[in-house]
């Protein structure tokens, strides 16, 4: 492993651990695998999140998991080409994402915006 690679590894280090997301120690053995534990989340996230990354053409494999019901965490595990690193495909997954959810908050509201829906107060009364 190159000098620059080590370097570049611990920035990613520093960078993915802001409390929420953190590299699970002993897990990234070279760069580009590893497993990142996500604190305070559950299916929803781990399984976007999983489908998004599988999604990028450099990541060979990613996949998700909940240690133990009463933990909320997920642990996502992500092995990738020699082109990328584990956190660089973690950081663009997260981004993709982002986007993606972005995207469908606008279709959404500029379809509510044309008003073109039926409402029915007694049908959705509780």
């Amino acid at each position: 492993m190159s000098a620059s690679t080590t370097n570049r590894m611990d920035e990613d280090q520093i960078e993915v651990d802001t409390g929420k997301v953190t590299i699970v120690p002993g897990t990234m053995i070279e760069p580009q695998c590893a497993t990142f534990c996500l604190q305070d989340e559950d299916h929803t996230l781990g399984n976007a999140l999983r489908w998004t990354l599988m999604k990028n053409p450099e990541v060979d494999f990613a996949s998700y998991s909940i240690p133990h019901p009463s933990e909320a965490r997920t642990n996502v595990r992500i092995q990738t080409s020699d082109s990328t690193t584990a956190a660089d495909a973690m950081c663009k997954g997260l981004d993709d994402l982002a986007d993606l959810c972005s995207h469908v908050i606008q279709t959404f509201q500029v379809e509510l915006s044309k008003g073109e829906f039926e409402y029915d107060e007694e049908e959705n009364a509780f």
